[in-house]
């Protein structure tokens, strides 16, 4: 409520009108940066969720529809019946007066040829003998049929007004028969798709959090960033706007770091979890001073690292213990500074790019900044690149 199913470009809402927000926009979700909410993003149980989303949308919308046009019908089944009990009501009511009315016309006929008889006893000769003249035995022989042919006319009047009142009736009685079914169906209907509406809500908000849960699982088309590592980075940039103003630094410098450094927390295949925590943890080679790498004996008791020998890089951002103990802050207010926590781990590369780089509006600035994180002038350059790549993907969509 939700026609084909449209995804992540058009929802259920914008079945009929295609200015509407994308159906994933519709949802909220307080607990991510809000500039994600506006992007496209990819993924099979972020697409799924939306699939789900929109069917149960449109579903719940047709069932209202449904509801709506019922009840209105139901509205005017009722208005109809009321008028049609009238209608039979008064019909019925005539019926009986006329039955009443054809006794009485059929008596007096009866009564009046029995009064005549009874009471003269003449025959049409007796009437024209006794009869002043012809021509008044005439005239009382034509009145006399005139008067009967009345009764008659009347009568029969009455007959075939009564047959037309007893077919109006057979006919109310079709109309309130038809009408009394098609209520008690819309009734039934409406009991029916009305007990489906609750069922459908819960279908709607388990959608609705699947979309939320999906949105968290999905990656930036174009880009191999997943959503969970762009709301730390964001979120990093944002905080660290404030706390370092003069630094300058952007989201997607924080990005380039954690792409060479551990994949954004999914490096071999490890999940990214909504939390920001990773699983399993990453954990670096020891730093035993082996070829190309420096020794730095254990300064955590294994506390980060699980090696009480030798320090080893630690979490999505590689911090060595030793770093972290000095530059770990808490990046999502959960009280603890957590460097196997992409937002933790995040916010606190970022305030020590700072530290390194000074101005990281400029190259040279981020450049130092990079160098002082890994004194490698090829990772320098690795990178760079990836920020570069994030910037131009991501910029315009993120204003």
């Amino acid at each position: 409520m939700l026609a084909g199913l449209l995804l992540s470009s058009q929802g259920a809402l914008g079945r009929d009108d295609t200015s509407v927000q994308p159906i994933g926009a519709l949802v909220a979700d307080d607990s991510l940066d809000p500039r994600i909410l506006s992007l496209e993003l990819d993924g099979p149980r972020w697409q799924a969720a939306l699939t789900e989303l929109d069917a149960a949308l449109f579903e719940k919308r047709t069932t209202e529809r449904g509801l709506e046009r019922s009840r209105s019908e139901l509205v005017d089944v009722r208005s109809d019946l009321k008028l049609v009990r009238l209608d039979r009501d008064g019909a019925a009511v005539v019926a009986v007066d006329l039955e009443a009315d054809i006794a009485d016309a059929r008596a007096l006929l009866a009564a009046s040829a029995i009064a005549q008889f009874v009471r003269t006893g003449e025959t049409e000769s007796d009437i024209l003998a006794s009869a002043d003249t012809a021509a008044a035995g005439e005239r009382r022989l034509q009145l006399s049929a005139e008067a009967h042919d009345v009764q008659i006319s009347h009568w029969r009047d009455l007959i075939a007004r009564a047959e037309q009142i007893s077919g109006e009736l057979s006919e109310l009685g079709g109309r309130l028969l038809e009408l009394q079914t098609r209520e008690r169906a819309l009734a039934a209907h409406i009991a029916s798709a009305g007990a489906l509406l609750p069922g459908l809500d819960n279908r709607i908000a388990d959608a609705t959090e699947a979309v939320r849960d999906g949105r968290r699982a999905a990656t930036i088309p174009e880009t191999d960033l997943p959503v969970t590592a762009l709301d730390a980075y964001l979120k990093a940039e944002t905080r660290l706007a404030e706390a370092e103003p003069d630094c300058g630094i952007e989201w997607w410098m924080i990005a380039g770091i954690g792409r060479v450094e551990s994949r954004h927390g999914e490096i071999g295949g490890r999940r990214l979890f909504d939390s920001g925590r990773t699983s399993p943890d990453i954990i670096g080679i020891p730093l035993d001073g082996g070829p190309d790498v420096r020794a730095v004996v254990d300064t955590d008791g294994g506390a980060l690292d699980g090696d009480t020998v030798w320090d080893r890089a630690v979490g999505p951002m590689q911090f060595i213990p030793e770093t972290w103990s000095i530059r770990g802050r808490d990046g999502n207010d959960d009280g603890v500074a957590d460097p196997h926590n992409i937002y933790d781990a995040a916010y606190s590369t970022g305030r020590y790019l700072c530290r390194l780089g000074g101005d990281l509006t400029t190259v040279a600035g981020r450049d130092r900044a990079f160098f002082g994180y890994n004194t490698s002038d090829a990772y320098v350059s690795e990178v760079s690149r990836h920020a570069r790549l994030y910037r131009e993907a991501l910029e315009d969509l993120l204003r």
